[in-house]
């Protein structure tokens, strides 16, 4: 249960992060953000945590550079492939690895995820559907094709932690991961973007907010909490972030919310009900 509300706190944090997101990409060039982001987060988990990376840091070191080069691969072409498609598009498109998850490990490893599992990530991405389908019309072209390798990415990752977390210790994880990802942005950044201005003073309470709590607190708790979750399970919790994103949006930027887009999130609600009630649907079978 405390891993679920681990998730949940990612899912709410990662939602509420696009308001000032929607700021900071408008300040600052996309490499060089991610790079403030990440680099400034592994500085705060090696203050809290410094002992025991030094203790693991070299064991860890090739799994949790994987990890951050996933992430990358996958934040990264999220973020070319809106250059070519509009925010709603992508968002359902990369929405898509709660559904890969299960599927991939179905292929990979032969263990069924279960038709409660699959119903539910099925759910998951007709919610999503709703909230973002209206830009859904058009031809396919690059753009969608990057936010695919980039929900596959994402679904990579999170297969990657579950089987990382069982011989790793998770914090160390994060500190790599951290480390590699804010190394290939850095160099992206250096190769693809003119030099900013190093910390922009107008918008430096969403860049804290956003280092802090959705980078720093996040991903090292999404890696801390899928040691105890499933991946499907996981992916399932944290597709909450569409519903936090567009609660968000209503509240603090004055978007308005239509039947439809309610509709979608209650079924997404109803998709992470499902989830968090399977093991007890299988108890009750049992019995």
């Amino acid at each position: 249960m405390l891993a679920d509300l681990g998730l949940l706190y990612c899912a709410f944090f990662w939602g509420v992060s696009f308001v000032s997101m929607k700021i900071l990409v408008g300040v600052y060039p996309a490499c060089w953000l991610l790079f403030l982001r990440f680099s400034v987060a592994s500085i705060l988990v090696y203050v809290f945590f410094h002992r025991r990376i030094h203790e693991s840091f070299r064991k860890v070191f090739k799994s949790g550079t994987i990890l951050g080069l996933l992430l990358f691969v996958a934040i990264a072409t999220q973020t070319v492939g809106l250059r070519y498609i509009g925010g709603g598009r992508s968002a359902f498109i990369s929405a898509t690895y709660v559904l890969m998850v299960p599927l991939i490990i179905w292929l990979l490893r032969k263990i069924f995820p279960g038709w409660i599992t699959l119903g539910a990530a099925c759910m998951c991405v007709g919610g999503m559907f709703l909230l973002t389908g209206d830009e859904m019309s058009g031809t396919f072209n690059v753009g969608d094709l990057l936010t695919v390798i980039c929900a596959f990415m994402f679904a990579i990752q999170v297969i990657a932690i579950e089987k990382y977390t069982k011989n790793f210790d998770p914090i160390v994880l994060s500190f790599t991961e951290f480390v590699s990802f804010a190394g290939f942005a850095f160099v992206s950044s250096l190769l693809f973007e003119t030099r900013p201005e190093l910390i922009n003073r107008e918008s430096l309470p969403e860049l804290l907010f956003t280092i802090i709590l959705c980078t720093f607190g996040c991903y090292m708790i999404q890696i801390c909490a899928q040691k105890y979750v499933k991946p499907a399970r996981a992916t399932i919790i944290m597709s909450l972030e569409s519903v936090f994103g567009l609660l968000s949006s209503v509240l603090l930027l004055g978007e308005k919310i239509t039947l439809r887009m309610g509709i979608g999130c209650a079924l997404i609600f109803a998709a992470v009900l499902i989830a968090e009630l399977e093991p007890f649907i299988h108890i009750h079978k049992r019995s």
